[in-house]
């Protein structure tokens, strides 16, 4: 009786070695891959000031914008100006704020987002000069869905670099009222 070496024998034999092979070459992919690539937050900042304006009755035309990241959360929390408003909500996976400030920081506006999905706003004005952080956590409001609605308003969005006050790097973007075309 001799042993048979069949077609349906060798690939018995060789899948195995094929599937190692398949699985080495996609850990190795995996590696070379970065660890996490972050999202733009320019989609996120233009639901966010889509909401400022319906809820605050406020034209953004000259605000800052800042974009808290989750992973920058801490940070902006120790910030000055910043963690006033985030302290309203709890720091968590997959939460992220947008904040706008006008140049003289007499209002200060956050958005707060639970992945891509907005939550909720809150807002406040300055007295004697500062905001502050009862007036912020007064002014939050669920997210409604009539603060989603198209404004009208169109916006420029400039990006640029910010830090918070230990030198956590954050997304700002420089709102700007988008100018009208002339008709032709």
């Amino acid at each position: 009786m001799g042993f048979k070496y069949s077609v349906g024998m060798k690939c018995r034999v060789l899948a195995p070695y094929i599937a190692a092979a398949f699985l080495l070459v996609g850990i190795a992919t995996a590696q070379n891959k970065p660890a996490t690539e972050k999202k733009d937050p320019l989609p996120l900042v233009k639901v966010a000031s889509n909401i400022a304006v319906n809820s605050q009755q406020q034209d953004l035309d000259g605000f800052l914008a800042v974009y808290v990241d989750p992973e920058s959360w801490a940070s902006a929390l120790k910030d000055g100006d910043l963690g006033p408003f985030l302290k309203v909500k709890e720091q968590k996976p997959g939460r992220s704020a947008v904040l706008f400030f006008p140049a003289n920081k007499e209002t200060g506006i956050c958005v707060f987002f639970d992945g891509d999905s907005p939550v909720g706003v809150t807002a406040a004005k300055a007295k004697n000069g500062k905001i502050e952080a009862g007036d912020i956590s007064a002014g939050y409001k669920p997210l409604a869905k009539e603060m989603l609605n198209d404004t009208g308003q169109e916006y420029v969005f400039s990006k640029g670099d910010l830090a918070t006050d230990d030198g956590q790097p954050l997304e700002g973007f420089q709102v700007t009222r988008a100018s009208k075309k002339p008709a032709n």
